[in-house]
């Protein structure tokens, strides 16, 4: 275990690296607990991108997409669907920066992530809050296949993976979106946030081809980076549904409905 000090050190020498470098020294990074937006993260820089930027700098790579959905949750009841969960970044500073009677369903298909999702809500005592999902979602019932990428696991992907940075792969089980947001009128304020590394198109059309007024969630959170994967134009129809455009950036794009009341 190293000393506060230490791991000073081996951040300041890690951020000071190149590239090169960086991909030798990864493997050597320890497990570490880091505080950010009143939670604990356990995290595992060795081989995954969000927990190595939550290791270096001490908070996600994505604060302020993370700080945005933050204020829209506080201190109401909120039904959150992180799709993409990861380690937990979004699921459990959301969890803990909503009111009382809130539900986060967090849905991580990745068994290694899963664990590690797990153990980061034990960590905070959120177990009664985030419910998890080991499932990806898609535009069918079934079961498909997850593909790891070497070196990072939280990019995961249920499109191919290249042949030179695969890392194997394994068959999850695959769940449509539409019956997770039943009772979301329920709820003060209900949100989505997914990354899915391009598969947005495919969790989001068939819901959106039969979704009424009530399934509509306040907000989205959506991954846009890689808006040149999808087949069709997904942005114009989530504004077509009455959403508009409240932030951009960090490869994410957030949509409102009627944004006076967030």
């Amino acid at each position: 275990m190293l000393t506060p000090q230490q791991q000073t050190h081996l951040r300041k020498a890690f951020q000071a690296a190149g590239p090169k470098v960086r991909r030798h020294l990864s493997p050597l990074l320890p497990q570490t607990v880091v505080s950010f937006s009143g939670v604990n993260l356990l995290v595992n820089p060795q081989d995954n991108f969000t927990e190595q930027c939550i290791w270096l700098n001490g908070e996600p790579p994505e604060k302020e997409s993370l700080a945005a959905l933050s204020g829209i949750v506080a201190g109401k009841r909120a039904l959150v669907l992180d799709i993409g969960a990861n380690c937990g970044a979004f699921a459990v500073p959301l969890a803990r920066a909503a009111g009382a009677g809130s539900r986060v369903i967090a849905f991580e298909p990745n068994p290694v992530m899963m664990g590690r999702l797990g153990e980061n809500i034990r960590m905070n005592d959120l177990g009664h809050v985030i419910r998890v999902e080991g499932c990806a979602l898609g535009d069918s019932e079934g079961e498909a296949v997850l593909n790891f990428r070497a070196g990072n696991f939280g990019q995961s992907s249920l499109r191919d993976v290249a042949a030179d940075k695969q890392a194997g792969s394994i068959c999850v089980p695959v769940r449509r979106l539409a019956p997770y947001l039943a009772g979301a009128d329920g709820y003060d304020v209900s949100l989505i946030k997914i990354d899915v590394e391009g598969f947005e198109d495919a969790v989001f059309n068939p819901w959106l081809d039969g979704a009424g007024v009530v399934d509509m969630p306040d907000a989205i959170l959506m991954e846009t980076e890689h808006a040149k994967d999808w087949d069709t134009d997904l942005v114009g129809r989530v504004k077509a549904m009455g959403y508009g455009v409240r932030f951009e950036g960090e490869g994410n794009t957030l949509f409102v409905r009627d944004a006076g009341r967030l």
